[in-house]
């Protein structure tokens, strides 16, 4: 089977070095090629991958006529722009989450991915944990009833603390670059997992108060409710946050019943997840359940994007850029709640 030629736009995310070990460990796709301004991010990937090309402009490598498909992992801003370039170069496109900096980026990439019929894929880390997944479907399988609840809390100490590279800390501490701070990073894995449990909701309420941290311009907490018909959504974000517990990737309320996702995560969030569980409980007691393992084509994001891409099939629903469309809206909606102190209804407005 012919491997597919990967080309890599940007490495400033620090999430690019686990997904270029997936694709090289995978029996799908080689690095081709890699553009990015950094001398000292180029000559990292040199110490790992010397066999791919290295360029510093993104024009230089969308300029290649052998590539199948890109990866995208710069800053959220950067990154949108990227990808509706290489977009409209006729190459399918994986994005890291969210997505974009902003809901203009997101809604820019989703017509450009539409308009070309090229795929797109956002890259959600967590789509790959299969406690997360097994308790997903058994939520929208009906396991606890309809539900009331969905609660979703994402922190640690703050990029730097955490260990992030200086490329990385730099753009995710830059409000432009990142498009907002905590918030943006953490709430849009909540603001999936409601998506896809209880639809886009009807309202977003947001708090941030001022950073904790003297340097800092962007938010550092922050607590978005997500309002439905019949059901709240309740999602945290923090960089103060010290350690990792309680580490619940999710927990949603039910009229029959309580799922809990329980996902304990390393001191660094790059290096391996330890196994999650889930719990049930209901009336008659409380369980755990074992979660099977995701099948083959869903191990990693560069296994399942280049999967499909063999297949002309669709990604899985996380992943599905209408969706991530949906995501950014909520973030949207929630940076504009807590900055102007007001309930915001959706679907979002043009001012």
């Amino acid at each position: 089977m012919t491997l597919l030629n990967v080309g890599v736009l940007g490495l400033s995310h620090d999430h690019v070095w686990p997904n270029l070990a997936a694709l090289n460990a995978g029996t799908l796709g080689r690095l081709v090629a890699v553009a990015e301004p950094d001398p000292l991010l180029r000559e990292r990937l040199h110490g790992l991958y010397a066999d791919a090309a290295l360029y510093t402009t993104f024009d230089d490598l969308l300029e290649r006529r052998d590539l199948d498909a890109v990866f995208v992992f710069s800053d959220n801003r950067t990154s949108a722009e990227l990808g509706v370039r290489a977009l409209e170069h006729r190459l399918p496109v994986m994005i890291e989450k969210p997505m974009a900096a902003d809901l203009a980026g997101a809604e820019a990439l989703l017509a450009a991915s539409r308009r070309t019929r090229m795929p797109l894929m956002v890259n959600w880390p967590t789509a790959w944990r299969p406690a997360l997944r097994h308790g997903l479907a058994l939520v929208l399988d009906g396991a606890v009833g309809e539900p009331i609840q969905l609660n979703h809390r994402g922190g640690h100490a703050g990029p730097r603390e955490f260990g992030c590279s200086p490329q990385f800390s730099e753009w995710l501490y830059d409000p432009k670059r990142n498009g907002g701070g905590a918030l943006i990073d953490y709430c849009g894995y909540g603001a999936l997992l409601c998506r896809l449990v209880l639809g886009q909701p009807e309202r977003v309420t947001a708090v941030t108060p001022p950073p904790r941290k003297p340097d800092l311009v962007a938010e550092d907490n922050a607590v978005a409710v997500l309002s439905y018909p019949r059901a709240l959504g309740l999602l945290e974000a923090s960089w103060t946050q010290i350690g990792g517990e309680p580490g619940f990737a999710m927990i949603v309320y039910g009229d029959r019943g309580t799922l809990l996702v329980h996902q304990p995560r390393s001191t660094r969030e790059r290096d391996r997840m330890e196994p999650g569980r889930v719990q049930l409980v209901t009336s008659s007691g409380s369980r755990f359940v074992e979660a099977p393992p995701l099948p083959p084509d869903q191990r990693d994001g560069p296994t399942h994007f280049l999967s499909r891409l063999r297949a002309r099939g669709e990604v899985t629903d996380l992943c599905a850029a209408d969706v991530g469309r949906d995501v950014q809206e909520v973030i949207t909606a929630a940076l504009q709640s807590s900055a102007y102190r007001r309930v915001v209804p959706l679907p979002l407005q043009d001012d």
